[in-house]
């Protein structure tokens, strides 16, 4: 099930990068004035009683105007990044970038909570809330979630292709988060107390992430082989990758300044310790992914691409996710360490 209509699935509008702002806190703000507005309507989309799905419908043409309002839709060239966006139905949206990506979150949770009421999961019970319990944890105010059924549709190649398309779109947006998060780490003169909690938040927000890598590959391993047809030209570029996500880059790039300007230098060892095993957590879930999906033997459309350009033996999906994990954990790594 879907809000899909003539024009395709509904389009998700997030900022760039580079706009987004320096901290969670003013999301957090902006995220409970909005729902202050529709805070009924939306616990009642967030359920499963037979009415929620009407109510879902009305609050995300409500969220897709807000998103309208908030920033303007960028036009850019369609190369790289642009190419794996709109795929992903992802446009980008200048101006209020706290209001744009409020915008996305709700209406990120009311996209995934309908694809979860028609299809079902595959996954293991979410007792944290961890996939559709950012929202609250994010306000300050944790509520319930509802807890889907098990996988079961009478069109499961579609119903895998919304699944791959809604989850990467849910990745997308915690990927956003996380590289505030990873901000508030880089706080000269922060007290003990205001390191452990900004170190909480970040591992929180990252196993949110690693469950929304594994919500986005939640259906039958037999199905991907219909969904990966689906990512080759001319529909988008030879090679098709996640690398091409931009915000993956900006999570990266943040990565890399935290080491760079002492941020990480700054932080006790028992800080360290576990900001690098929150991500660790995190690309192990791209790892499982990969696995889930035949990656211990063949390989991504990346390397497959670049073998056949090289006429070379292609590495595995799961040995060139490996790979990548550890280039970047080494940006988590304190300077001076072996």
């Amino acid at each position: 099930m879907s809000f899909a209509g003539a024009d395709g699935p509904v389009v998700l509008v997030m900022p760039l990068p580079a706009e987004l702002p320096g901290t969670l806190l003013p999301l957090a703000e902006r995220l409970t004035e909005m729902t202050e507005s529709c805070r009924a309507d939306y616990s009642a989309a967030m359920g499963v009683e037979p009415e929620a799905a009407g109510v879902r419908a009305g609050l995300v043409a409500r969220l897709v105007a807000e998103s309208e309002r908030a920033g303007t839709v960028t036009a850019e060239r369609p190369a790289g990044s642009c190419v794996h966006d709109a795929f992903f139905s992802v446009r980008r949206g200048t101006g209020d970038s706290v209001a744009v990506l409020a915008a996305a979150i709700l209406l990120s949770d009311l996209l995934v909570q309908e694809d979860l009421a028609g299809s079902g999961s595959t996954l293991d019970a979410d007792p944290d809330s961890l996939l559709l319990g950012v929202t609250g944890y994010l306000m300050g105010a944790p509520a319930p979630v509802a807890k889907p059924g098990s996988w079961q549709t009478a069109h499961p190649v579609e119903a895998a292709n919304q699944r791959w398309l809604v989850g990467h779109q849910r990745f997308f947006v915690m990927l956003q988060l996380l590289t505030l998060a990873l901000r508030a780490l880089d706080a000269e003169g922060a007290t003990p107390e205001q390191e452990q909690e900004a170190v909480r938040s970040f591992g929180r927000l990252c196993r949110s992430a690693a469950v929304s890598m594994r919500y986005a590959a939640d259906f039958p391993p037999e199905l991907y082989e219909e969904v990966r047809k689906t990512m080759a030209p001319p529909a988008v570029n030879a090679g098709f990758s996640g690398l091409q996500t931009r915000d993956h880059h900006e999570l990266v790039a943040s990565m890399r300044r935290l080491k760079r300007d002492g941020g990480l230098d700054r932080l006790t060892a028992a800080s360290r310790t576990a900001v690098h095993a929150a991500v660790q957590h995190l690309y192990e879930a791209h790892v499982w992914v990969c696995d889930r999906f035949g990656g211990a033997v063949e390989p991504s459309l990346l390397m497959a691409q670049a073998a056949q350009a090289g006429g070379e033996r292609a590495e595995s999906g799961v040995a060139a996710a490996q790979r990548l994990a550890r280039q970047r954990l080494g940006h988590l790594t304190p300077s001076g360490s072996a």
